[in-house]
């Protein structure tokens, strides 16, 4: 057996045969090459297998495990298992890495030193033809640590993140039961169960990015709210000990930015009901700057909302290479 990697790449797949080669194209034009990458196909119906096969035998760094369908958190899991790196980053099968992503993560995680179980870059958001979506416009902290993850989740999603596989496996890898019973927020309660236990490195640059369409499992919104309060609790109830005060803003925030989403689905109705359950949630809402504001306003402005957006070139890598 070859010596082992120093990064694994996770890479889940379900049905996703219109995305699967454009992200698998994005791991392979990754400036740091010392990696394998393991696909999970769970139980596709489509011809996600098929494509990924053909980048197995194009590269050898890359494999293929098939499964019958689990859900997202057991195809994780199962890719954990046979994980050989001391990094773990995991991509979801649609969204895409600038090439410079494991690069910087890698630097990041390194140059923190032994406390430090993750990193992370910031993320953009496109559309199905790699277009660059709108995005909110949010600065990071001079630190960020659990309270931040919790209240304002700079991380955003799964794919932006390097971890300490030694960490990840410590902490039970990802929550099936999670998904199963609420939603899929796993990687949210995945990055703040890591962050109870060391540092966290930010490389301050966009290079992830994150893909919206209807057909997402992010687009579930009433689940993820289910979902995202659960983690809240748990949090509250497991995690470092907080001001209460926190754990309000974590809901509020959280709801406003689901709520918002709902809006760029154009979902008005929901949208609305999501912004109302961010003020319930919170008795001290009126310390909350989002939620000063008038809601339409809380809604609309951060999105730009009916503004359409420049096109933008692909990111390198998204063109699968020849084998």
């Amino acid at each position: 057996m070859t010596a082992a990697p120093t990064v694994s790449v996770i890479i889940p797949a379900y049905n996703a045969e219109a995305f699967v080669a454009r992200t698998l194209a994005s791991v392979r034009a990754q400036t740091f090459t010392d990696f394998e990458a393991i696909v999970v196909d769970d139980g596709s119906k489509d011809r996600t297998a098929e494509i990924v096969a053909e980048i197995v035998r194009a590269d050898p760094r890359f494999r293929l495990i098939r499964q019958a369908n689990g859900g997202v958190a057991a195809a994780r899991n199962r890719a954990l298992a046979a994980a050989r790196g001391r990094y773990v980053a995991n991509i979801d099968s649609d969204d895409l890495w600038r090439p410079q992503f494991l690069e910087r993560t890698v630097q990041a995680l390194e140059t923190a030193g032994a406390s430090a179980v993750f990193a992370f870059a910031r993320t953009q958001w496109i559309d199905e033809h790699d277009r660059l979506l709108p995005q909110i416009d949010m600065q990071l902290a001079a630190i960020v640590d659990y309270r931040e993850l919790l209240t304002r989740n700079p991380v955003g999603n799964g794919s932006a993140m390097l971890m300490r596989a030694a960490a990840v496996r410590a902490v039970g890898g990802y929550d099936a039961g999670l998904v199963r019973d609420f939603g899929q927020t796993e990687d949210w309660q995945l990055l703040l169960q890591l962050s109870w236990r060391g540092v966290v490195a930010a490389v301050d640059e966009p290079l992830v990015l994150y893909r919206i369409v209807p057909q997402s499992s992010s687009h579930a919104l009433e689940r993820s709210a289910r979902a995202a309060l659960e983690v809240i609790r748990r949090c509250e109830s497991h995690g470092p000990r907080l001001r209460r005060h926190d754990y309000w803003t974590a809901r509020s925030l959280t709801l406003l930015w689901l709520a918002r989403r709902a809006v760029r689905m154009r979902r008005p109705k929901l949208a609305l009901r999501l912004a109302g359950s961010a003020y319930w949630h919170n008795p001290l809402w009126f310390m909350l700057k989002e939620l000063r504001q008038p809601v339409f306003k809380a809604l609309l402005s951060p999105l730009r909302f009916g503004r359409t957006p420049p096109p933008a070139a692909p990111a390198a890598g998204v063109r699968a290479p020849a084998a």
